[in-house]
């Protein structure tokens, strides 16, 4: 496998068999620099409740199956690369935001845009105002040199195979009760407008029939990736999927369950299965 590592994400690709799919994980990243942590008024425990984590270690063997794995390492809650790259609350700056950023979308509202706002418990995060020309600086660097990679990977796949797969992964987490609702995949094709239909059927009748109850759309119907990428008509297909965290880590001490290699096979066979019929989807 040919493994690059660029600090703030990491892209591993296969070496021989190349299969137009990519796994990409934007919001395991576990770095949390100590300069940007001292502004932070909550606990580090609190901080990562924000984070999907071990999402791309059960995604890791796609590289020897012949995809392309392009996961985060730094935090979410300091560049989310599953938002529009300037989603930015101008109350957070002590600098005057330019006129290109979007200040007004829903993320932003609910405060969770590019930078986060508030943490996944709804406590505000930092002590202090952020400066603008800081978090520029990152977001054109972190942001923008992953989502070349997408685009990048996009752009020769189209040229080899005249399209490509994004499977976009994350978790979210557990219910306090188990209501009608509970879900333990959930499947986000932005209603219909992503990927092709035979792609999200097929995935969840393939997860279904390995017990478990799989919803689709709501209330995960896909970030800024699954939305920005997917482009049915020209062949370029992207799925979200949400895992539930219950299984497979203890959401209180981070620590990965006993389930944890149980549901890291599910999701092999799930890309060995995936990957071997992977024109089908294109031409669908």
């Amino acid at each position: 496998m040919f493994f690059c590592r660029q600090e703030l994400y990491h892209l591993i690709k296969p070496n021989d068999k190349n299969i137009p799919i990519l796994i990409s994980s934007p919001h395991s990243g576990r770095l949390y620099p100590s300069n940007l942590l001292k502004y932070s008024k909550l606990s580090l425990e609190e901080l990562r409740k924000s984070e999907d984590s071990f999402i791309h270690e059960l995604f890791k063997h796609a590289p020897e199956l012949g995809g392309t794995l392009l996961m985060a390492e730094l935090s979410r809650i300091f560049c989310d690369l599953n938002r529009w790259a300037w989603e930015l609350d101008p109350k957070m700056f002590k600098n005057k935001l330019p006129s290109w950023c979007d200040i007004h979308s829903d993320r932003v509202k609910h405060g969770i845009g590019t930078v986060h706002k508030i943490s996944n418990s709804g406590k505000l995060i930092f002590n202090y105002y952020l400066s603008f020309p800081y978090f520029e600086k990152l977001i054109r660097r972190y942001w923008f040199g992953y989502h070349q990679q997408i685009e990048k990977f996009i752009h020769i796949n189209n040229l080899l195979y005249g399209g490509c797969i994004i499977i976009d992964v994350h978790s979210m987490p557990s219910p306090r009760m188990r209501t009608s609702a509970y879900a333990d995949i959930i499947l986000g094709d932005v209603f219909s407008q992503s990927c092709s239909p035979c792609l999200i059927n097929q995935s969840a009748l393939y997860f279904q029939s390995r017990g478990l109850i799989v919803k689709k759309n709501i209330p995960y119907a896909g970030g800024y990736i699954t939305r920005h990428y997917g482009k049915p008509s020209k062949n370029i297909h992207t799925l979200q999927i949400e895992i539930n965290k219950n299984l497979y880590m203890d959401e209180k001490s981070f620590q990965r369950n006993k389930s944890f290699l149980t549901i890291q096979k599910l999701i092999k066979e799930y890309m060995i299965w995936l990957f071997a019929q992977w024109s089908t989807f294109l031409k669908n």
